[in-house]
């Protein structure tokens, strides 16, 4: 049949009895659907047995590994390279999660050759012309002593809170103490509720003091200048940053940021602080502009580092948060867990969540419970909860 001879074949249905047309096309139509239909059904029945083959496997990669994977629907020349962040994510829907080197994440939709694949990182020789390498083994990086103690100490168990000398209990880890400004002295939210009338330490008449503006400057500023003990400066100049920083504090001066960060500085200086080195390491992430540096991930690091030694519970959440957006999460959890132990319930929650998306084992969360209840526990008393809630703080 030629090209004419097939036109006038289809043509002829316009001139076949009334109705023959309409029902030839609505079996065409239905022929269609019905097709589209089976390979539909095929492709979805395909899936579930495919799911349901792989839902008892155990999985091939576990946080930490290497792989090669490539986005669903993407092309050969789309795949990525990235380490694993968590197993199991989004409840099992998920068998990984992939944080690519690029800065990118990936939602790995199945454990297939096709989605993911191990990386190799070997060393491949390139021969010349004479069957000798052009190029050599890359010399590993020379191990730095420093830095490795330095990496030790970090990842030690964060030193517990002091305790209060009133009540002779641990200090919480919140910004529940006092730290008055007449003498330097800090106690507890429950003593101070108590002991609002006079200063225990200095016996300075604490509501006359803190009425007068001029005089809490008066006293930092002498404390700073002519204070013998260096841990003392270090708190009046943290207190008197505090005070530029936010405009607040009752001592009369203005909002002044980069002045803020300049008294920091030189209570780093001095030795440092948890507070100082924590707020040093804001200003080189959040606050940069308004405190007059440029914006430094380094800076910002160490300052986390030296607040997280000293056992800053906010730092070493930040610690832990800062190496998971650059997806290195293995360090990440173990910031976590160590806030965690000592009290932190922010941190609690992280563990939480990341056991339920399998990047913490059932072991790890036990124990990281234990030591966050045993922590809580040290810093209860009567007098803090009633003084929580006289001044409607949240436990």
């Amino acid at each position: 049949m030629n090209l004419r001879d097939y036109y006038e074949s289809v043509m002829s249905m316009t001139t076949l009895e009334e109705g023959e047309g309409v029902i030839s096309i609505c079996r065409l139509v239905v022929i269609f659907f019905l097709t589209f239909y089976t390979m539909y059904y095929f492709i979805d029945c395909v899936e579930k047995v495919y799911v349901n083959a792989n839902a008892n496997n155990p999985l091939r990669f576990t946080v930490g590994d290497r792989v090669r994977c490539c986005p669903p629907g993407g092309e050969w020349t789309q795949w990525k390279e990235g380490t694993i962040a968590v197993v199991s994510f989004d409840d099992g829907k998920y068998p990984y999660y992939v944080q690519c080197d690029d800065g990118s994440q990936l939602k790995i939709p199945k454990d297939h050759d096709l989605c993911i694949q191990k990386m190799h990182e070997q060393f491949v020789a390139v021969l010349g012309p004479d069957g000798k390498p052009l190029n050599q083994i890359p010399d590993l990086p020379a191990k730095d002593p420093a830095a490795e103690l330095r990496q030790e100490a970090l990842f030690k168990e964060s030193p517990p809170e002091e305790d209060c000398p009133i009540c002779n209990i641990r200090f919480p880890m919140k910004n529940e103490t006092c730290t008055l400004a007449c003498c330097g002295k800090s106690m507890c939210i429950g003593c101070m509720v108590q002991n609002r009338d006079s200063c225990l330490f200095c016996e300075e008449d604490l509501q006359q003091f803190n009425s007068n503006a001029k005089g809490i400057l008066k006293r930092l500023l002498h404390r700073i200048h002519h204070s013998s003990d260096d841990q003392d400066k270090i708190q009046a100049l943290s207190m008197l940053a505090s005070s530029y920083d936010t405009g607040a504090g009752g001592i009369g001066v203005r909002r002044d940021s980069k002045k803020a960060h300049q008294l920091w500085m030189e209570a780093v200086e001095l030795g440092g602080s948890k507070d100082a080195h924590y707020n040093l390491s804001q200003s080189y992430s959040k606050y940069y502009k308004e405190r007059g540096v440029e914006k430094d991930d380094k800076k910002e690091l160490y300052h986390l580092e030296e607040a997280a030694m000293l056992g800053d519970a906010a730092a070493r959440c930040e610690l832990g948060k800062y190496e998971g957006e650059r997806g290195n999460w293995d360090r990440a959890k173990k910031h976590w867990m160590l806030s965690a132990a000592a009290g932190c319930k922010g941190c609690m929650e992280r563990i939480k969540r990341g056991k339920k998306k399998g990047a913490v084992s059932n072991d790890e969360y036990k124990k990281t419970l234990r030591a966050h209840r045993k922590s809580l526990n040290l810093t209860r008393s009567a007098q803090r909860d009633a003084a929580r809630k006289r001044l409607n703080l949240k436990v």
